[in-house]
């Protein structure tokens, strides 16, 4: 009967012990983490930032070069998180994927009523953990406004079905693709300009205010249809404090132009000079020999002192 008693006790010692593994007593838990890609279709560069809604102190990581990848150890952070690549931000409500991109600039414009670009960076280089809790509790609301109103582009790139910020982004397919080919300004008094790289319009409107922007559907085309450059310039994107200055080149004669008004000047030997208020600007080199041939390249511009 005692080695019964034994026999039972040892079974069960046995069964609570694999019961335990398997709950995860046995390993710890997982790290959290907020990771995502950075990019404006080319994959960024640089370093990524994070502020909780704690103030605690910002945190940084340098981007993966090539993929545009990078991920935060989240813990005893409070969320929710508040991420910025350059002049372009992103939220995170917890550990999760929290993609860097364009469309999630806008998204968090649209969930915080920032209407400029100034307004935005000022709220990042003193934020307010209420307001950031405001923000998330409007970011779902926020994100479905900015893709009904792009869903025909996006519809047109395969990817209407997708999230910007919280789905897998691969380098050279789907919504990358659609950022290479059209690019995204927001001049100093929050006008949102969509356009192909051709300098074809698709989008005017207003930051914080997507729902009152004109989508022109009429101009958008298939992805096959994108004219192809036939040059490239370098940088493909550049990041800057106000007044800072960038020198570009193109791999062919070029002629060099800024497609925002007051959005700081360029020489003809591509020397850029941001202008002294931030926003994400656009920059112009056509083909001297063929004008039909253009490449257009993102300038972020941030407040002075911001790093970047």
């Amino acid at each position: 009967m005692q080695r019964e008693k034994c026999f039972i006790y040892t079974l069960l010692a046995v069964v609570f012990a694999v019961y335990v593994t398997g709950c995860g007593g046995g390993g710890g838990s997982p790290t959290p983490t907020v990771s995502g890609v950075a990019a404006t279709g080319a994959p960024m560069t640089g370093t990524v930032f994070l502020k909780d809604a704690a103030n605690n102190p910002e945190m940084s990581q340098q981007i993966a070069s090539g993929s545009g990848a990078f991920s935060f150890n989240v813990s005893g952070k409070t969320p929710p998180f508040l991420l910025r690549a350059g002049s372009m931000y992103s939220m995170s409500n917890g550990p999760g994927r929290a993609n860097i991109n364009p469309m999630t600039n806008l998204m968090v414009a649209q969930a915080g009523a920032f209407t400029n670009m100034s307004s935005l960076n000022g709220f990042y280089m003193n934020p307010n953990g209420t307001q950031m809790r405001s923000m998330f509790t409007n970011m779902s609301t926020a994100r479905l406004t900015v893709r009904q109103k792009l869903a025909p582009l996006m519809t047109a790139y395969g990817v209407a079905n997708q999230d910007p910020m919280t789905s897998n982004f691969t380098i050279g397919n789907g919504m990358d693709r659609m950022f290479d080919d059209v690019k995204m300004s927001v001049d100093a008094n929050g006008n949102v300009t969509m356009m192909y790289v051709n300098g074809t319009p698709l989008f005017t409107g207003q930051m914080g205010n997507m729902a009152g922007g004109n989508m022109m559907t009429g101009n958008i085309v298939s992805p096959g249809n994108i004219p192809a450059s036939t040059f490239t310039v370098t940088p493909n994107t550049a990041r800057l404090q106000a007044d800072g200055t960038q020198q570009f080149t193109a791999s062919i004669p070029v002629t060099w132009s800024v497609v925002n008004t007051n959005g700081g000047t360029v020489t003809q030997t591509g020397l850029y000079t941001a202008p002294a208020v931030p926003g994400m600007y656009l920059l112009k080199a056509t083909s001297a020999a063929d004008t039909s041939q253009s490449v257009t390249v993102t300038v972020m511009v941030s407040n002075r002192g911001m790093m970047m």
